[in-house]
């Protein structure tokens, strides 16, 4: 896993996709949840998840999870970190072209 940014402009980019990481399998984990009797039921706990997030039903939470990697895939300017050695090797930024990328 790499973490993709521009030190210019301060665009990134989540980890590369790779055999151990995607954003897809992470979203796997909200199936039985999804498929819960208590999907409509809302939080009412005084956790952290609420104080960040307000009082929402758990069909909510698994939406904006969705829209969140949803938002990673649609900014991936490059998938794999094989991409992206071979297609910018002088690793210009895609946003500003800035040779001011760093991978972390």
């Amino acid at each position: 896993m790499a973490y993709l940014h521009c030190h210019a402009c301060h665009w990134e980019q989540d980890d590369f996709w790779s055999e151990g990481y995607n954003p897809m399998a992470s979203m796997r984990d909200w199936e039985e949840d999804l498929l819960s009797a208590d999907i409509e039921n809302q939080f009412t706990s005084n956790s952290q998840f609420i104080k960040e997030h307000g009082n929402i039903t758990m069909r909510e939470v698994i939406a904006q999870e969705f829209e969140r990697h949803a938002r990673k895939v649609r900014n991936m300017a490059y998938r794999t970190e094989k991409e992206f050695r071979e297609k910018n090797p002088k690793k210009k930024c895609p946003k500003c072209g800035k040779q001011e990328l760093d991978i972390d």
